[in-house]
């Protein structure tokens, strides 16, 4: 059997290039851009994407593991949920089963584009000034107001709690430890309601991990992606 090839889901606001850490070294890696990032029409519902990206994966050869970062993580569980045919494993970065966006976010990226842009920079990296927030901040002004605005009413879409059960796949979930927007309590309430999980904390890490402390994101994955490799040979 062939390595589980990790399919990587961004988040609000990203595209492919946020994950240029993880696609430079894990073999196979595909890094999906949702709709609106910066082609086509972005989606606002989890379920929308769901099945917009259940598609995409379809394409993809099996065995296949869904790497999602925030909203993109959460669109990777319901895959898994819905799709179970398509996913071999799940890898969760950031997330949570409700992702709530207030009523202020929303107006802030709306009315002030920059500075709700810093804001999530502000909030995803330790060190705002790395190379990677650059990287962040280009990949969110090129889908611009619209992608984003799109993807926070496609977070306050997310509610999975009650659901998980369904997702009958191993799970990573990998969290920072300073995390201001899905914080280490809210993935340890997602890690309870899953039934085949390993829950990871790091250290001074804020909302990109994969980005900012990407030598040991990609550790975490590498040794999750052998695991999953021994695990359906073994089946």
């Amino acid at each position: 059997m062939n390595a589980p090839r990790p399919i990587l889901l961004h988040g609000s606001g990203g595209d492919h290039r946020v994950w240029a850490a993880q696609s430079a070294v894990l073999a196979g890696a595909v890094a999906v851009d949702l709709p609106g990032h910066p082609d086509g029409t972005p989606l606002t519902r989890l379920e929308e994407l769901g099945r917009t990206v259940a598609r995409a994966v379809a394409t993809i050869p099996a065995p296949r593991a869904l790497v999602g970062h925030s909203l993109g993580a959460a669109v990777a569980l319901e895959v898994a949920r819905t799709r179970p045919e398509l996913v071999d494993g799940v890898v969760v970065i950031a997330s949570a089963a409700r992702l709530g966006v207030p009523d202020a976010t929303l107006e802030r990226a709306r009315d002030d584009f920059a500075a709700e842009r810093e804001r999530l920079v502000a909030g995803s990296f330790a060190d705002p000034t790395t190379p990677m927030a650059d990287v962040a901040r280009a990949a969110i002004d090129a889908g611009g107001p619209a992608a984003l605005l799109a993807d926070y009413a496609a977070c306050r879409s997310v509610d999975l709690r009650g659901g998980l059960a369904g997702v009958r796949v191993p799970v990573l979930v990998v969290v920072g430890a300073d995390d201001p927007f899905t914080p280490v309590h809210h993935a340890e309430a997602l890690a309870r309601e899953l039934p085949m999980v390993r829950m990871v904390v790091i250290p001074g890490a804020r909302h990109m991990p994969m980005s900012e402390f990407d030598v040991t994101v990609n550790h975490l994955i590498a040794a999750y992606l052998a695991r999953l490799e021994l695990t359906l040979e073994g089946a």
